[in-house]
């Protein structure tokens, strides 16, 4: 019995990768309009940041947890059950660091404490543009810190509105919770002029 040559292989291969990606590219352009350059740029980036979460260890990832009020005792508890918790349980917000980069999720279980529910996917958009969910983050040209980049010369009077008199403006609850307070009560999401 005769062997084919080496070589017979590697053009299979790469008449079938040549094939795979005209197929993907094919099906990723068909019918649907090409975001523009910047759109992936930003799309890749927040990608990436959110699939941080779903590599982070589980001390890193704030936990949301919700106990069902309307479950019996001896009854189960079940995803459903969870899922239909009250809306305002506490959620345990002691895994969230005070320094380095937040996760999505750690975000978003802050946001989700201090802003309304129909706010917390834009709250989450703006922290990303403001800081890459960096708590730590200082813009250079307006002197903002933290997650929201407050200005330093409206900080302590929003942190006190919301009892965290004293505390840093790198501090994330804080930061979110005076943020929450800066689009209800101070002027709406022009506060937070994001243009990236």
């Amino acid at each position: 019995m005769r062997r084919a040559h080496p070589l017979i292989y590697v053009a299979i291969w790469a008449v079938v990768a040549l094939l795979a990606v005209a197929g993907f590219a094919a099906f990723q352009t068909q019918g649907r309009p090409v975001p523009q350059p910047a759109a992936q740029s930003l799309g890749r980036e927040v990608g990436a940041m959110a699939g941080m979460g779903f590599n982070a260890p589980p001390a890193q990832v704030a936990v949301v947890a919700a106990t069902p009020t309307d479950v019996e005792e001896d009854e189960p508890v079940t995803a459903e059950g969870l899922m239909s918790a009250e809306a305002d349980s506490e959620i345990p917000l002691d895994t969230v660091p005070t320094h380095g980069w937040l996760s999505e999720m750690q975000v978003r279980a802050l946001v989700s404490r201090y802003f309304r529910a129909e706010d917390v996917n834009r709250a989450i958009r703006v922290a990303w543009c403001q800081s890459r969910f960096n708590p730590t983050s200082t813009d250079p040209q307006t002197g903002g810190v933290g997650l929201f980049h407050h200005l330093p010369e409206f900080w302590e009077a929003r942190a006190e509105a919301v009892d965290f008199a004293g505390a840093d403006a790198t501090d994330p609850e804080a930061n979110v919770a005076a943020a929450a307070y800066a689009v209800y009560e101070e002027g709406g999401w022009a506060v937070f002029p994001c243009d990236s």
